[in-house]
């Protein structure tokens, strides 16, 4: 699907949803740093700050400006085996992803960035642009996701970006841990109803998206069923992260429209 199709689909369904005041509800939580000031005889003592007081031998008080935009990043774990789709391409459904919750956050004038993990990375600057969710867009289709992969460490790196709305999308076909995650973080999981029940009998020959390697795999009903099991073990191991940690999940097949289901995770 084209940049263009992708952002007209969006726009239709996106207005009048209740997506953009969902995520709105988000503002105002928290301050940013703007000055120090000479303290105030009657403040609070308590708004001081001691230590750099100490060191001009005056006190001084931190002043705040109050943080009305709500920043939102949108993060990508590349890997090969998000090319993939038996009805459209799971980076298709990404590109969907980022259109609807970009152009959501966009409309609520919020200020957004979007990051993408893996061997090459790409991060793009925050902004209030609405011409950005075209980038971000045009590059979920036209990167090139084979021998691709994510680590523990992309996880961790989401750390050192300002404390924000945190959307982690991918296909989480390999254990992670998100409980260090300091954002007000949200799972994403894309997936493809047949990579969970593959209908392939006997010997086929597949190649492995990240190491390019042909395989010849005997899909035997015991194969099948391991498989099953092996990617449910892993789901179940996420589901449970985000249960304990109050993180919100979805997961999205590559057959649905995301909308709907981003409504219900930000609601």
């Amino acid at each position: 699907m084209k940049t263009n199709a992708i952002i007209i689909k969006t726009k239709k369904k996106i207005y009048g949803s209740l997506l953009g005041r969902n995520l709105s509800k988000f503002k105002g939580s928290g301050l940013d740093f703007r000055e120090f000031r000479e303290y105030v005889y009657g403040e609070d003592s308590k708004k001081i700050d001691w230590k750099v007081s100490a060191k001009i031998n005056k006190p001084l008080v931190k002043e705040y400006d109050e943080e009305r935009e709500l920043r939102i990043i949108l993060a990508v774990l590349k890997s090969g085996s998000l090319f993939f789709g038996s009805k459209k391409l799971k980076t298709e459904l990404i590109a969907e992803i980022i259109a609807t919750l970009g152009i959501a956050a966009l409309e609520e004038d919020n200020k957004i960035e979007c990051v993408f993990l893996g061997k090459e990375k790409k991060i793009f600057k925050p902004t209030k642009n609405k011409k950005s969710v075209y980038s971000f867009v045009d590059y979920t289709l036209k990167t090139n996701y084979l021998q691709e992969d994510y680590t523990q460490e992309d996880i961790d790196f989401l750390n050192s970006f300002k404390k924000s709305l945190l959307f982690v999308i991918g296909d989480f076909l390999k254990p992670v841990n998100i409980s260090a995650l300091k954002h007000e973080t949200y799972i994403i999981n894309v997936r493809d109803k047949f990579e969970e029940n593959p209908k392939f009998k006997g010997y086929t020959e597949i190649v492995d998206p990240i190491t390019l390697n042909t395989l010849n795999v005997n899909f035997t009903a015991s194969a099948v069923k391991n498989l099953k099991n092996h990617i449910e073990k892993i789901d179940t191991d996420l589901f449970t992260q985000c249960k304990k940690h109050k993180i919100p999940y979805t997961k999205i097949y590559t057959d649905e429209e995301p909308v709907y289901k981003l409504i219900k995770l930000v609601r």
